[in-house]
């Protein structure tokens, strides 16, 4: 049987993904209100920008990743089995975000400096581009790593061994 409760990484994942649940959370309605704003500003405009007219739809979207994210980093450091399976794709999903979003910005970095600035300011905000994706994708990858483990998987297993009841083996009676 398993003997540690939870292990340090469960913890670690688990209140990491409460945190970037909450902040999720936070950001759609904090950029809610300055898409209302925004909107009221320009409402009489016709050329509004398309992310400013979806943007609630995005904040809903986000704030039901985010919540989802935050109630299965909760039930993770319960060491409920299911929530192992949602925080691994939404790492999958995060990690494929962040990466697509440095692709983003090093293309449209590049596009506005290259014939428009100074080669140095042009390959530094390149570089800073990369650099800020490499710091987001490394925790995540060692998270990845955790979350696809023996070490999670042997907690979820242990715990679940727990709560059967006493003289039951996966749920069948023994005898």
């Amino acid at each position: 049987m398993y003997q540690e409760k939870r292990p340090t990484c469960v913890t670690v994942i688990g209140w990491a993904w409460i945190i970037i649940g909450g902040l999720m959370c936070f950001a759609a309605v904090m950029g809610s209100l300055g898409s209302v704003i925004i909107g009221q500003m320009s409402e009489d405009d016709p050329e509004v920008p398309f992310i400013v007219r979806i943007f609630p739809f995005i904040a809903v979207a986000q704030i039901g990743v985010g919540a989802l994210g935050l109630v299965s980093g909760v039930n993770f450091l319960k060491l409920k089995s299911a929530s192992r399976t949602v925080l691994e794709v939404l790492s999958w999903l995060l990690l494929l975000f962040v990466i697509g979003f440095g692709i983003f910005w090093m293309h449209g970095w590049l596009s506005m400096t290259f014939d428009h600035a100074p080669t140095g300011f042009g390959l530094m905000g390149a570089i800073m581009g990369v650099v800020i994706t490499v710091i987001y994708v490394i925790p995540l990858a060692i998270m990845l790593k955790y979350l696809r483990g023996d070490k999670v998987r042997n907690a979820m297993i242990g715990s679940a061994e727990q709560s059967l009841p006493p003289g039951t083996k996966d749920g069948e009676a023994e005898g």
